[in-house]
């Protein structure tokens, strides 16, 4: 029967090639005879040939012209209703939300990349920093400069402050680590046989921290590394039961974009489900995306072979389509990544008024820089899409890192600072360094990876925020399982997290 049909589909492909006068390809025929609309497609492929003057139907134009007809599907409106008997006690609660938007680069950025600039920047850094690891409590002599270290008598016990300029292993096995400031530089070195040998090993180049030891002719021999890290505290609870989602990587506007299955969470969040979903769906007051909202146009090389929709502004309006769905009683706060039409390096404005489209009128959608601060029934948040955690699992040599992303916020954390290694990733030396994490957050959101996962650290708590596209082909190549679809629902009152799934690979 198979056959059959096959054979008459051909014959019908074969008929209207001869009324349309025009020839087709093998492979385009191939391809046509698989696809359910085939005598559709042939007939639009005619025109188009036509019009250009030929008459020979190609593999790349049926490919074009079904890719086309996604295009057109997936930038149908979308339509998800409300149940009826759903009444979300969270929309009966006020929002308590505050934006830091002077802590975000947003209308802010002056850079024009001069020596100065850098300067500026690495100095702010170093400032920031060194106010940080002051607060540190020690035993030992706290030195202002490096410069004034040269002053103390071998074997006195001090701590110094400076950034790591270079990090060696020596012909011996030690690791020798150049640290300056503004006012010297100094050789320090951690014995291969010290304690701290494999802390040693860990540190970054152009991070900033402290140095406990005593100096030995001309090296500062190193008893202890203080990283600033963020202080140990209680973790914070909520007074209201309300909860956040979490979302991060949509990549709307890719093939591998899980339309369905966001469709999917936003009937949820319109109440559509059993009663225990709907208490869940009830309290959810807030949302926030950390960033990659689409997929972007040429982002990398031969992106366009991977692309649903190849228009930047329909990508958006796709994409706005889908957060205008979502219940106005749910304050979305929405962040850019590396794949949004901003600019690539950090820090990253807020999205452009022009691909913000609607979103603009919307009193519950709130758009803010990368990484941006903002707080939330109390609770402080930093959210940063996490470009850097590419270059960081390199210089760690971590190679647990993208399979638990939460470790690596933990990372971050501890050098109090989201991109430590300066150089690897785009980065614009502002004046300002806003990666610094200059407080200690209560909630540290993240993305980038497409990977869930999640930790409570010194009363901070991590999540990345996994994805909503599909494994692609490059992933495929290199190994990495994304875990799409899942929505992480954090509540504030008890501080417990909740993790549905709405379909995609699940390990």
């Amino acid at each position: 029967m198979e056959s059959q049909s096959a054979t008459s589909r051909e014959s019908e492909l074969l008929a209207v090639a001869e009324s349309q006068q025009v020839l087709i390809e093998p492979d385009a025929f191939q391809e046509l005879v698989a696809l359910e609309n085939a005598e559709g497609l042939l007939n639009q492929a005619a025109s188009v040939i036509k019009g250009r003057g030929q008459y020979v139907v190609s593999h790349v134009l049926v490919a074009d012209l079904v890719a086309s007809l996604q295009t057109q599907k997936k930038a149908l409106p979308v339509t998800v209703e409300a149940s009826t008997r759903f009444d979300a006690p969270a929309k009966r609660m006020e929002a308590r939300i505050r934006i830091f938007k002077d802590r975000e680069v947003t209308n802010k950025s002056r850079c024009t990349g001069t020596l100065d600039d850098f300067v500026a920047h690495f100095n702010n850094r170093f400032t920031q920093m060194k106010g940080i690891l002051r607060g540190r409590r020690t035993e030992y002599t706290f030195v202002e400069t490096i410069q004034k270290a040269a002053a103390f008598t071998a074997k006195e016990k001090i701590r110094v402050v400076g950034m790591v300029y270079q990090k060696k292993t020596t012909k011996n096995g030690h690791v020798l680590i150049e640290l300056e400031d503004d006012t010297h530089a100094m050789p320090c070195l951690v014995s291969a046989n010290s304690p701290l040998f494999a802390e040693a090993q860990g540190l970054l180049e152009d991070e900033v921290v402290a140095l406990d030891g005593f100096l030995s002719k001309e090296l500062f021999i190193v008893d202890r590394i203080v990283w600033p890290d963020v202080p140990i505290r209680e973790k914070k609870r909520g007074d209201n039961d309300v909860a956040i989602g979490f979302l991060s990587d949509l990549h709307v506007g890719s093939k591998y974009f899980l339309q369905n299955e966001f469709y999917k969470l936003l009937e949820f969040l319109n109440g559509k489900g059993t009663t225990e979903e709907q208490e869940v769906a009830g309290k959810i007051k807030y949302l926030f995306i950390a960033g990659d909202l689409v997929d972007g146009i040429g982002v990398y090389p031969t992106q366009e072979n991977q692309l649903v929709t190849k228009d930047i502004y329909e990508q958006y309006r796709q994409f706005v389509a889908l957060i205008k769905q979502i219940p106005e009683h749910i304050h979305v706060i929405i962040g850019p990544g590396n794949h949004d039409a901003v600019r690539t390096a950090e820090p990253q404005p807020q999205l452009f008024d022009e691909f913000a489209m609607d979103l603009l009128d919307q009193s519950n959608v709130h758009l803010v820089g990368n990484p941006a601060w903002f707080e939330v029934e109390g609770f402080k948040v930093l959210m940063y899409h996490g470009t850097s955690l590419d270059s960081l699992i390199s210089s760690l040599n971590a190679k647990d890192g993208y399979n638990h992303p939460e470790k690596m916020g933990i990372e971050l954390l501890k050098r109090r600072h989201l991109a430590p290694t300066y150089g690897d990733k785009p980065l614009v030396p502002e004046h300002q360094d806003y990666m610094v994490v200059s407080d200690a957050p209560d909630i540290f959101h993240f993305g980038h990876v497409h990977k869930n996962g999640y930790a409570d650290y010194r009363g901070t708590f991590v999540i990345n925020a996994g994805t909503w596209q599909d494994t692609t082909d490059f992933q495929k190549r290199i190994g990495h399982q994304p875990t799409p679809c899942r929505f992480p629902v954090y509540f504030l009152k008890t501080g417990s997290l909740q993790v549905l799934h709405f379909g995609g690979f699940a390990p």
